[in-house]
């Protein structure tokens, strides 16, 4: 079992490097299931219906989403009414779906959203719970309904929170992989339970940019200190991903492999 998973798909040159590598990777890795963060795809902010169907037409079975949720007002009444999106399940005042299970070839796999609590500003620090209790409880929730994989992609600002997710997680999913940096981390391994992790799968964005922000407004921003509309850079965009193989016999990882063009 294959499956290919997505970094933070930045603005409109994101999506268009996505339809192009999908449509490529998808069969000649022969994946079984992905999943695509999709929470910077609307203009570097956030997501709506359009880019949701967009991500879904490229062959992405899953959606994750992070600390953009907020940006797209109208997008507060939909979320819960898009089956494949998942926003942070430990966000306490959005209505929407914290994980989803999705049956497909025979195979139940579960996909979790988490946000962290460090390094994410004052929204998140009043309105969220610790990632760490609410994936126990999701995790007590499903544990009657035969899930074959457990996805959770943690969302976080501080590495170390993200690592030690992780360790929290050895023994209990499938696959813990870090978003929300979108800068690749080399250190993708298989624990010795079989959970693969990564601390950051990167993003599908535009190569010569501040993590997808115009260069230009990060430097106004960062030397001068003064505020700086966001806009999202219209260059060429890289391609981040990771591919993991599973034993079918088992169900744990056997190869993680990292993607950055």
């Amino acid at each position: 079992m294959r499956v290919l998973i997505v970094g933070d798909v930045v603005g409109r040159n994101g999506l268009k490097r996505l339809k192009k590598e999908m449509s490529i990777l998808l069969k000649e890795e022969k994946i079984d299931f992905c999943i695509v963060n999709g929470e910077n795809s609307a203009s570097g902010r956030g997501i709506r219906v359009k880019e949701y169907n967009e991500i879904l037409d490229c062959g992405a079975d899953a959606i994750t989403m992070g600390n953009h949720i907020y940006y797209r007002k109208e997008m507060a009444e939909m979320y819960h009414k898009l089956p494949k999106l998942v926003i942070p399940a430990n966000v306490t005042n959005l209505n929407g779906h914290g994980y989803i299970i999705i049956e497909k070839n025979g195979l139940k796999f579960c996909v979790i959203n988490l946000i962290g609590k460090f390094g994410m500003g004052e929204m998140f620090e009043k309105n969220t719970t610790s990632p760490f209790d609410k994936i126990g409880e999701i995790l007590e929730e499903i544990k009657s309904k035969k899930i074959d994989y457990i996805f959770v992609d943690f969302h976080a600002e501080a590495t170390a929170e993200k690592i030690a997710m992780g360790y929290y997680l050895e023994d209990s999913v499938s696959c813990v992989f870090g978003t929300h940096t979108h800068v690749q981390t080399a250190d993708e391994k298989i624990f010795d339970s079989g959970m693969s992790y990564i601390t950051d799968v990167g993003m599908t964005g535009p190569k010569n940019s501040v993590i997808g922000l115009k260069k230009e407004i990060a430097l106004t921003r960062f030397i001068k200190g003064e505020y700086a509309r966001y806009e999202c850079s219209d260059e060429e965009a890289i391609f981040n991903a990771i591919i993991i193989e599973y034993d079918d016999t088992t169900k744990k990882g056997v190869s993680i492999k990292r993607i950055n063009k």
